[in-house]
């Protein structure tokens, strides 16, 4: 079954601030959610970044970047 956007931003906010390089966490996000799309793990971090832009300043770049650099083959 496959993962929604909650299940994979629950994961992305264990694992964000265990990396510093956005490719390492796209990676690790993969390795935790191996059925979800790019497209499903770029809009959870949006989603993400967008709920912790107030509280979370460093988690907020780290997904913005991921996001960045993932954004291409959405």
């Amino acid at each position: 079954m496959k993962d929604g956007p909650y299940q994979i931003g629950v994961t992305l906010l264990r694992l964000v601030h265990s990396y510093d390089n956005a490719g390492d966490l796209f990676k690790a996000i993969r390795k935790a959610h191996p059925d979800a799309k790019k497209k499903d793990i770029v809009l959870a971090a949006l989603g993400v970044m967008i709920d912790q832009s107030q509280t979370d300043e460093i988690a907020t770049r780290k997904l913005h970047a991921m996001a960045m650099e993932n954004r291409a083959e959405v």
